[in-house]
């Protein structure tokens, strides 16, 4: 692969993530939501610009990531090469799917789809994660489960800081 892919705003390196530091990372991403729910803030969904997301369509975007791409990870399991479907993030928010989401729930409703995938990519072996998926982001290109794995944390990990900088503002 050459170079490591890292993101463009945090610097995340999902090659640099170990199949062992996914359900850690992840445990910890979920307490950290738990953490900025506790504390206080305005109203979580309200925009802080027309053009940025609010802490709770950071919140349902993580919760739904982190569901969508366990559920790819099963996939990856049950078929060669699959080709997922899209998670139409976008449709999430313009049509107001978050809108109804409430903080407590949501708090809640991470801890579980973390600990869901964090359950899955840990009981998962070497062979396993190294299973082959096409993934179109950031770049289109056939990667591992681990690599999944990786970018779900990546998710998590990057909007968690997203939602907590727009709850301080």
């Amino acid at each position: 692969m050459g170079a490591m892919e890292a993101c463009e705003v945090c610097h995340f390196e999902r090659d640099a993530v170990t199949a062992s530091d996914v359900p850690v990372r992840l445990r910890q991403v979920a307490d950290g939501f738990v953490t900025l729910f506790a504390g206080p803030h305005g109203d979580p969904h309200q925009r802080p610009e027309p053009t940025t997301w609010s802490v709770m369509e950071y919140c349902g975007h993580v919760r739904d990531c982190l569901l969508n791409l366990r559920d790819r990870i099963i996939l990856g399991l049950a078929e060669d090469n699959p080709v997922p479907k899209a998670m139409f993030q976008s449709v999430r928010v313009v049509k107001g799917i978050y809108a109804e989401d409430l903080p407590a729930n949501m708090a809640v409703e991470i801890n579980v789809a973390a600990g869901l995938l964090a359950k899955t990519v840990a009981a998962l072996d070497e062979d396993q994660l190294a299973r082959p998926i096409y993934y179109p982001y950031p770049r289109e290109a056939t990667r591992s489960l681990l690599w999944v794995a990786a970018q779900a944390l990546h998710e998590a990990e990057h909007h968690l800081d997203d939602a907590r900088t727009i709850a301080r503002r």
